[in-house]
């Protein structure tokens, strides 16, 4: 099949999926970039979502611009970043259509929102312990991992997500700098 679409199937797919958000994406993007299709191995797809996280913007988009660029140049990168937006677009005026032309009442649109739940979190949990596998080679991201929860959930930081962002990198900077003195790693 022509590398576009595959391009405009694999991306999508993803963005049917990730409704989410760009976090709970990052389950989807795996499955269909590294398992399904093999275009990246898991360690190129670290890498990536590093970029994609780092770029200004959603990190979906910037996954499908990036890999859409490296398999097909510049027509790959607009096919992938097209259907990672413009499925949803679409999807969402479908829906808002059908919702005009057939009034649903109050309790089904909550039923329904309420429905979308466990799949959020299902995505959500995926992508975590994708990234966090990910991590388990290196101790300190253990270590940091519960205190940057900790921090967001129990501590002033819970409105500042910044603030928790920033002193967990200073609490990893101390640690590396301690572990370098202390065993000359």
């Amino acid at each position: 099949m022509n590398e576009l679409l595959l391009l405009a199937l694999a991306f999508g797919r993803i963005s049917l999926g990730s409704f989410a958000g760009g976090l709970a994406s990052i389950a989807l993007i795996y499955h269909e970039i590294v398992i399904h299709y093999h275009w990246l191995s898991p360690e190129e797809f670290e890498q990536m979502i590093s970029l994609a996280q780092m770029s200004p913007g959603p990190i979906a988009v910037n996954a499908a611009t990036y890999i859409g660029k490296r398999l097909a140049g510049l027509p790959g990168a607009a096919v992938a970043t097209a259907f990672m937006v413009g499925t949803p677009i679409i999807l969402l005026l479908t829906i808002a259509y059908t919702i005009k032309f057939f009034p649903f009442g109050t309790k089904t649109k909550h039923k329904i929102t309420q429905s979308l739940r466990p799949g959020v979190a299902a995505l959500l949990t995926a992508s975590a312990l994708r990234l966090l596998s990910s991590s388990l080679g290196e101790p300190i991201y253990i270590l940091l991992t519960p205190l940057a929860l900790f921090l967001l959930l129990k501590s002033k930081a819970k409105d500042q997500p910044s603030l928790a962002i920033i002193l967990c990198g200073a609490l990893a900077v101390a640690t590396a700098l301690a572990a370098r003195a202390l065993w000359n790693v």
